[in-house]
């Protein structure tokens, strides 16, 4: 990390990567060392500069315009719209700790992203098509044990986040990076429950692979029974390994 943290608040303890860069971004912003109306850095210069990925910033960023600080100008980049957040939608860190919120989160998720998959399969254009089922490959080839699950959460994150962006919906992607920045890390505990269990931490490859080929079939109706069915199972498993770490904790 770069002294650009250090110019920040005091973050809590356990504050995720995403946490500490959105703080980032914020405290520059109501210190006023980015102004109202002045456009921020690229992408590529605040993820050098921090020395995070281009994601974690992305996600940074959609949540400071979830806020109301932020927002983007099509072409250009990201602007500074306030210096004051406004109270609005936000997922705390203790709710993805608690597992009935949890619950109620992947509830969440679920209606955004079966709809999502609907659209994408009447929207996609080729480079869009192209870009999920990357993505899906990426997921496929991730390395399998411990040292595979953050490779495996990044591509998952990166293949649900691309068909987010197939629906052509700046909408539906920039609550989708909400999401994700919110759940990457209950994701990664998760998985590596699984792995030291002695089971896949990458079970959803084929379910990914038959999503996208919904989609790339254009049918909107299996694409959306097929990610129905992702979610369901996906969120079953990621709320029984996280029961069996609090069992093992107690």
């Amino acid at each position: 990390m770069t002294d650009l943290f250090q110019a920040s608040a005091p973050l809590a303890r356990g504050a995720t990567l995403g946490d500490q860069v959105t703080e980032v971004l914020r405290h520059n912003v109501v210190s006023g060392a980015w102004p109202v109306g002045s456009m921020l850095p690229s992408e590529t210069t605040l993820a050098q500069d921090l020395d995070v990925s281009r994601t974690v910033v992305r996600e940074a960023v959609s949540r400071l315009k979830a806020e109301g600080m932020l927002s983007s100008q099509q072409g250009r980049g990201a602007f500074v719209s306030s210096d004051r957040p406004q109270m609005g939608f936000a997922i705390d860190k203790q709710d993805v700790e608690s597992l009935r919120k949890l619950s109620h989160i992947l509830e969440l998720r679920m209606g955004l992203e079966i709809e999502a998959a609907a659209f994408a399969a009447e929207r996609a254009t080729d480079a869009h098509r192209a870009e999920i089922e990357a993505a899906a490959d990426m997921f496929d080839n991730a390395e399998t044990g411990a040292s595979g699950v953050s490779e495996g959460v990044e591509a998952d994150l990166r293949f649900h986040r691309a068909v987010s962006a197939a629906t052509g919906n700046d909408y539906y992607l920039g609550l989708f990076n909400y999401l994700g920045a919110s759940l990457r890390e209950t994701m990664l505990a998760g998985r590596l429950k699984a792995v030291e269990r002695g089971g896949n931490s990458r079970d959803a490859v084929a379910e990914h692979h038959d999503i996208a080929a919904a989609i790339a079939a254009g049918d909107s109706g299996l694409a959306r029974d097929r990610m129905r069915l992702h979610l369901q199972l996906s969120g079953q498993r990621l709320l029984g390994n996280l029961r069996r770490i609090k069992a093992s904790d107690a």
